[in-house]
């Protein structure tokens, strides 16, 4: 190839791309309607009747660290599903983030979105709790609370530990039961 031939290939294609933007990464998306997806903040779109009598602060999982990946799935849920939500390669719908929040405020928060989101056939939420840094304890009292409401809450059918980009084993993703 000579040299101007080769100025005239590189001109053709400047030509041929002019106005094309170039691409942010070659990831896909998985946040449904990213622009959609918000904290839950404004409580005026969701309904107080929740009941709180399925689900125990007594009862008690395995302790875990906040490092630790934390999965759980109810049986019958399909093994693809699983591996695409260890993956994080499931779609999410919602979000929530329960820092800064006491033990019974994130409770009834939890709830209280989990009711919503059901209602609102939201299949799949991310969920921030923490990896229990500021804990005066050191150990992650949120992170072993929500792993233990979700495990004994009827309408959820798995969670796992989110991936590095969604907050990592300080964050979950979770399927919800559909109506």
């Amino acid at each position: 190839m000579t040299k101007n031939q080769a100025e005239q290939d590189f001109s053709s294609f400047q030509e041929a791309t002019k106005g094309v933007k170039p691409m942010q990464n070659d990831r896909i998306d998985l946040y449904a309607n990213p622009e959609n997806t918000r904290p839950f903040k404004d409580k005026n779109h969701y309904d107080d009747d929740v009941s709180q009598a399925h689900i125990s602060d007594e009862w008690q999982s395995t302790k875990v660290s906040g490092e630790e990946f934390i999965f759980f799935a109810r049986p019958g849920l399909q093994l693809k599903a699983q591996k695409q939500l260890r993956q994080g390669k499931i779609i999410i719908d919602d979000h929530l983030d329960l820092h800064g929040l006491t033990i019974n405020e994130a409770r009834e928060t939890l709830l209280e979105f989990i009711n919503f989101a059901q209602k609102q056939q939201i299949r799949c939420i991310r969920l921030v709790h923490g990896k229990g840094y500021r804990s005066n304890t050191q150990k992650p009292v949120l992170k072993n609370k929500v792993n233990s409401w979700l495990r004994q809450h009827p309408e959820i059918l798995a969670f796992s530990s989110a991936q590095p980009k969604d907050g990592g084993t300080g964050a979950l993703y979770i399927i919800i039961k559909s109506m």
